[in-house]
């Protein structure tokens, strides 16, 4: 059996695989012998059909997961005649023209006791010869990033595995402000853990203890530091730390509201409108209309001076080789230069 799982949402692709490890993974002790993890940036066809071929340990079955396979070959553009044009291919063997239908043919020949798991954490070109072979050959799951109504359909169901409930003002406020899946698993679990078992997550806890009241807060430090404003993005700096978020908490924070205002001026630089934005970035709607003002304000040369700063700084204070709220003054004054 070929499966390949595929798309630009990492964290869903993350869970499939962990659900099919799950799967076809024994618990008797001896699951490992029967699973090979291979990089496929440097796999060979000849590499891949010693690995599914293979005799398994303790068992008849196989499970062979292949990351990375696919986005070796660049899929281009179609010639005139509707052929594909030759892949790019990066990597080890690159100079190999027949790399694609070796793989494809290791597709072909797969065993039916072996199950080869093709993980790709990102998009895949839909003209790629070889995710047209895998197509052929298997079944390929695509996950995409729930946008709107359907991410706070997302963050309700998560609430209910977590065992707790989410009001939907709660679920439409978490799905404005946090930034993907991954992000909102972890604060869903965080408050899970508050509410308690069975418990309900309003906007009243999360004006408590959410990503959100500290993003609220930081984007309008942000904003200060975007007018040049260092008073009033020092005194919001001091409202965050007064409040009781700890200088180590607002540095991720900070970090993916940089991070978000790079990709929203890199738009900006290649002219692509307000309207196309959300579709090419993968970001909301409402945090792009959120952000684009303060990205104007900005070069990207200097998000990009303070994203380095950033991740020196969050360094430095792991390391405990600076004092967090000092050097986020520092940085504070830096960004409204």
């Amino acid at each position: 059996m070929l499966i390949v799982l595929v798309g630009p949402d990492r964290y869903l692709v993350g869970q499939a695989l962990q659900k099919y490890l799950d799967k076809y993974t024994t618990d008797d002790g001896f699951g490992g012998f029967n699973m090979t993890r291979l990089d496929g940036a440097r796999l060979l066809p000849d590499e891949l059909v010693r690995a599914v071929q293979a005799m398994g340990f303790f068992g008849d079955s196989r499970l062979v997961v292949v990351d990375g396979l696919l986005s070796r070959f660049g899929g281009s553009k179609s010639s005139g005649d509707g052929a594909d044009d030759a892949p790019v291919v990066k990597g080890r063997g690159k100079a190999d023209p027949g790399l694609t239908d070796g793989f494809a043919q290791a597709f072909a020949d797969l065993p039916d006791s072996t199950v080869l798991i093709l993980v790709e954490r990102g998009a895949v070109a839909k003209n790629s010869a070889l995710l047209k072979a895998a197509g052929r050959y298997g079944k390929i799951e695509e996950y995409m990033t729930p946008k709107g109504a359907a991410f706070e359909r997302w963050i309700s169901e998560r609430a209910h595995t977590l065992d707790a409930k989410v009001t939907p003002g709660a679920a439409s406020s978490l799905a404005l402000s946090l930034p993907d899946l991954a992000s909102a698993s972890n604060e869903l679990e965080k408050l899970s853990l508050y509410v308690g078992k069975g418990g309900t997550i309003d906007e009243r806890v999360l004006s408590t203890m959410s990503w959100t009241a500290k993003a609220d807060d930081v984007f309008e430090m942000t904003s200060a530091a975007a007018r040049r404003d260092t008073r009033t993005a020092l005194s919001q700096l001091q409202k965050l730390v007064d409040g009781g978020t700890a200088p180590e908490g607002i540095l991720p924070v900070l970090a993916w509201q940089i991070r978000t205002l790079i990709q929203v001026r890199d738009l900006l630089d290649q002219r692509v409108s307000e309207g196309r934005m959300a579709e090419k970035s993968g970001i909301s709607d409402f945090v792009i209309r959120k952000s684009i003002g303060q990205a104007r304000q900005f070069t990207m040369k200097k998000l990009l001076e303070i994203h380095s700063k950033l991740l020196t700084l969050d360094h430095a204070v792991k390391t405990g080789r600076a004092d967090a709220e000092m050097s986020l003054d520092a940085l504070v004054i830096d960004m409204c230069r």
